[in-house]
C-alpha cells in the first residue's frame, strides 16, 4: 500500500475510471484502476490524494482508493456528518439533527424532473414549466377566484379550495 498523488490524468472506460499519478517515493503510475463505491463517481482533481494497492506479483493488476484533495475538504463537518462536495466549493451536508443543507458556490441550485424546473437564486424561487399546488389547490398562474369585484372587496378563497 503506498501513497498516490493523481497528476490530473483521469480516463474512463467501459464504466470503469482510470487514473495516472506518482507514489510517495516519485514512482509513476499509469492507467490505474480506481474503485469507487457503487452509486457514486468523481472526478478527483490534480494533486488529490488517494491509497494506490500494487500486486507484487503484477504491477499491471495495481489499483487505487480515495482521491481527495485536502484544499477542497469541508472542515466544519461534527462528528457523524458527511458531505458531499466538488472542487469549486460546492456542498451538500448531511448531518445529524440538522437535516440536510445545500451550500452553493454557485450563482443558482436547480432541481429538474422531466419538463419542469424550480431553481433557486439569488432573486428568489422560480417554477418553470409546471404547475404549483397547496393542499391540492393551484396556486400558480391557473388558480382563480371568485367573488372577484373591482374597488377595494374581498375575494373569496380560490376556486377548489
Amino acid at each position: 500500500m503506498r501513497r498516490f498523488e493523481f497528476d490530473g490524468r483521469l480516463e474512463e472506460r467501459g464504466g470503469q475510471q482510470f487514473a495516472s499519478g506518482r507514489g510517495a517515493f516519485g514512482d509513476a503510475w499509469t492507467s490505474i484502476h480506481r474503485i469507487e463505491p457503487h452509486g457514486f463517481a468523481s472526478m478527483p482533481v490534480k494533486g488529490a490524494k488517494g491509497l494506490l494497492f500494487p500486486m507484487p506479483e503484477n504491477p499491471d493488476l495495481a489499483f487505487l482508493i480515495g482521491g481527495e484533495n485536502p484544499g477542497s475538504r469541508p472542515e466544519d463537518l461534527p462528528q457523524g456528518g458527511t458531505a458531499l462536495y466538488d472542487s469549486s466549493g460546492n456542498i451538500i451536508k448531511f448531518v445529524m439533527g440538522d437535516g440536510v443543507t445545500f451550500d452553493l458556490a454557485g450563482s443558482s441550485f436547480t432541481i429538474r424532473k422531466g419538463g419542469v424546473s424550480v431553481v433557486i437564486d439569488d432573486e428568489g424561487l422560480k417554477v418553470y414549466g409546471g404547475g404549483i399546488w397547496n393542499d391540492g389547490v393551484p396556486v400558480d398562474k391557473t388558480h382563480r377566484h371568485g367573488g372577484v369585484s373591482p374597488g377595494g372587496s374581498q375575494t373569496s378563497v380560490p376556486a377548489g379550495g
